[in-house]
């Protein structure tokens, strides 16, 4: 039940309710690209890997600008087993969890670390420039329509050598997302731990 982080507020990304397993992504992206680098993750929920992102660049004793993106109003019913797997957060918020995910970042450390933006995808992508982004991962609607848009705005904003990555690669529980970025990003490769990326050239 997602009222359990009431009773006792996270205060580390481990203990935050959500999905997350690529954590050695987030650690390459780290070592990988230079300080003052922009990292953007689209899809955040309760901020489970976002804060996770937020923790690895505070290690690292260097500065990168990390941007959270999410209409913190959830992505309603999805996937192969036809559920909403966000509408007990949004409802405990009252119609939003983006209180929640600020209080998780908040409760983490990572308040002068992480930053957020409370927008659908394309509209936050129309806040940055073409070219100006290190890294951008997509982790918010899974479904072929609104990947396909996800990918066209924010593809433009990465820079030579940035990275356009995603999560739920994984052809058995999320096919749309396997088909839809297998058609659009042919060079794209499997990444992570079920996840998708593309160097942009």
């Amino acid at each position: 039940m997602f009222g359990r982080w009431r009773r006792k507020p996270p205060s580390h990304w481990s203990e935050i309710t959500g999905w997350f397993q690529w954590r050695s992504g987030q650690e390459e992206a780290v070592r990988h690209f230079p300080a003052g680098s922009r990292f953007i993750e689209v899809g955040n929920f309760l901020g489970r890997s976002l804060c996770s992102l937020g923790e690895l660049v505070q290690q690292s004793n260097r500065h990168f600008v990390v941007i959270g993106v999410d209409t913190c109003r959830g992505s309603g019913i999805e996937g192969r087993k036809q559920r909403d797997y966000h509408q007990a957060a949004v409802r405990e918020g009252g119609g939003t969890f983006a209180g929640t995910l600020h209080r998780h970042i908040i409760r983490c450390g990572l308040a002068n670390t992480v930053s957020l933006i409370v927008a659908d995808s394309i509209t936050a992508a129309s806040f940055f420039a073409d070219g100006s982004t290190a890294w951008v991962h997509l982790d918010a609607r899974h479904d072929r329509e609104h990947l396909t848009a996800d990918i066209h705005a924010w593809l433009p904003k990465i820079q030579r050598g940035g990275w356009l990555s995603g999560d739920d690669y994984d052809a058995v529980k999320w096919p749309e997302v396997v088909a839809t970025v297998s058609e659009i990003l042919p060079d794209a490769k499997p990444w992570s731990d079920h996840q998708w990326r593309l160097i942009v050239e």
